[in-house]
């Protein structure tokens, strides 16, 4: 009888499964406690539209702060009105288009990273279905026993794992399920050539379960690195600082354009803090897929 573990089916398909996920975890639990110290992830627990106030009020206050603090002092240090605008244009069109481009690419960037963990949650799903309806072609009581543990390891995911998630944390506790599996499935000897098939067939889409498995784990500390996140932060500034240093003769119209531009860079910086951890706060990857895995398919 083979005795394997879904670690050793890992590392003997080439490193590309739990191994990655053992590996990876540490690494990446070391990455998240510098992350989580830069971040503050408590505003991941923010409803949405709070967390949206919050970045683009704070946008607001540092535009208009900046304007009051630097009128008099950039007054001061250029002098001429047209020399002043022609500087501060001439350097804010600079920054600007720099930053514009950066807020556009990690934009992009975070959806994509979003888009991949909904995406690795929804193959997993779908693989466990796969797995489910295969392992149903056993003869029993083997059949019911690892029905039953597919049906064990989804509970988990919904009611263990995901919570975990939800706190950026990468839950471990999946890969014991997944040996338990791997044991039950490898226990079995096919007595026919349809049985060697449908063995054959259920050993392919376990692979193919692992692999969905560590995606799904490495999404959940997919998050920007710090250094991005102080140069987003530190554009911004700069950028509410030029703004606030062009000579407009009313104030209010002073306040009211560089209110604009700050509620835009709030907006943007909202957009990309939210899709950031696509498993923290109210935007988030949810269990969706599990749950009508687990209403639909596994308790029929």
């Amino acid at each position: 009888m083979i005795s394997w573990t879904a670690h050793d089916l890992c590392c003997h398909r080439g490193h590309g499964g739990v191994t990655a996920v053992a590996v990876s975890g540490r690494h990446n639990t070391h990455n998240q406690d510098g992350y989580r110290s830069f971040m503050f992830l408590w505003v991941y627990d923010l409803p949405t539209w709070l967390l949206f106030t919050l970045i683009v009020v704070g946008s607001l206050v540092v535009a208009w702060s900046g304007v009051f603090a630097l009128r008099p002092v950039a007054a001061r240090l250029f002098g001429d009105k047209d020399e002043r605008n022609s500087m501060v244009e001439l350097v804010l069109t600079g920054t600007g288009l720099f930053y514009g481009l950066l807020l556009g690419l990690i934009s992009a960037a975070t959806y994509t990273t979003f888009s991949d963990a909904q995406a690795a949650a929804d193959t997993e799903a779908g693989v466990v279905a796969a797995l489910y309806r295969d392992v149903s072609a056993y003869p029993e009581p083997i059949r019911g026993t690892m029905r039953a543990e597919l049906e064990t390891y989804v509970d988990y995911v919904i009611n263990e794992a995901w919570p975990q998630q939800r706190l950026g944390i990468v839950p471990t506790d999946g890969i014991g399920k997944a040996d338990a599996l791997l044991k039950t499935m490898a226990s079995f000897e096919p007595a026919t050539p349809g049985q060697e098939a449908v063995h054959a067939e259920a050993f392919s889409q376990f692979n193919h379960f692992l692999e969905a498995r560590r995606e799904r784990l490495s999404a959940v500390t997919g998050g920007l690195p710090p250094a991005l996140w102080w140069v987003l932060i530190a554009g911004a500034a700069i950028n509410l600082v030029l703004i606030a240093m062009i000579d407009i003769d009313r104030v209010l119209g002073h306040l009211a354009v560089s209110g604009l531009f700050a509620v835009f860079v709030g907006m943007m910086i909202f957009l990309i803090a939210a899709m950031d951890n696509p498993f923290l706060g109210d935007y988030s990857v949810g269990p969706d897929a599990f749950e009508a895995l687990r209403d639909q398919v596994l308790r029929r």
